[in-house]
């Protein structure tokens, strides 16, 4: 019978092997990373910036808001870096990442209410774990790109709105974990450090002034410019028992 190893014999062989592993799967710690969650611009169009410097810690989901139409609940916007050492001249950047997409794992994070947590178990696995197409180049030797991703699906913001008892304090926590995929220049697959963003989700929490569509002046609070459904406050108005945020505005 061989000699079992020794526990620092076992903790050195595992240490070794660790950043063979992490290699073979693509991923070594600070290569690829996402640094924050950027914040939209708060007026015109919905396009992030790349200030490090500027980020949101933690986000807001109001259900209530979220229609249909909608293409996300709830929209991340990470600001991407590439660490991979810069190429050898200003032609040719063969560490050059070029981005193919998102993947995006939802889970509850400390209490919930039964309902929602109920909602949660019982959700449509593709719901929860999924993969976002996304297109971009990202410059080796710390170059950084900003991007916009959807963490929260429209149709599991509608079951929580109609099923997962929530009121206008939040009563569940969501982390959403992103990691960005890509590929170098030299063809090497990449998948970045995994970025974990908290969102307290509500029912009427994020809605200001409430009143029939449309309204005679310009509402006080515009909400988000990317999606009225999350972060900041939005007057809303109310068009045959429909909800619409920002409030439209009378053009008499």
């Amino acid at each position: 019978m061989s000699a079992r190893p020794s526990s620092s014999s076992a903790f050195l062989l595992v240490a070794a092997l660790l950043p063979l592993s992490l290699a073979a799967c693509g991923r070594v710690p600070g290569q690829f990373e996402i640094l924050n969650n950027a914040v939209p611009p708060t007026s015109g169009s919905c396009l992030i910036p790349v200030a490090p410097a500027v980020y949101r810690g933690e986000g807001s989901l109001d259900v209530s808001i979220v229609q249909p139409g909608f293409d996300s609940a709830y929209l991340l916007f990470p600001l991407i870096e590439n660490n991979l050492p810069g190429g050898p001249s200003a032609g040719h950047d063969p560490n050059q990442i070029q981005m193919t997409g998102f993947d995006v794992d939802l889970s509850v994070i400390g209490t919930a209410s039964a309902a929602a947590l109920t909602v949660m178990q019982t959700a449509d696995p593709s719901l929860l774990h999924y993969r976002v197409p996304w297109s971009g180049g990202i410059s080796s030797g710390g170059g950084q790109v900003a991007a916009l991703v959807s963490v929260v699906p429209v149709e599991l913001a509608a079951e929580l709105a109609t099923n997962g008892g929530l009121g206008t304090s939040p009563s569940l926590t969501l982390n959403a974990r992103v990691q960005a995929l890509g590929t170098t220049t030299n063809g090497t697959s990449m998948t970045s450090d995994p970025f974990n963003y908290p969102i307290e989700v509500c029912s009427g929490c994020l809605i200001g002034n409430l009143g029939p569509c449309p309204y005679k002046t310009t509402p006080t609070n515009l909400g988000n410019v990317c999606n009225p459904a999350q972060d900041a406050v939005v007057d809303c108005c109310t068009d045959n028992g429909t909800l619409i945020c920002p409030a439209v505005v009378s053009t008499q």
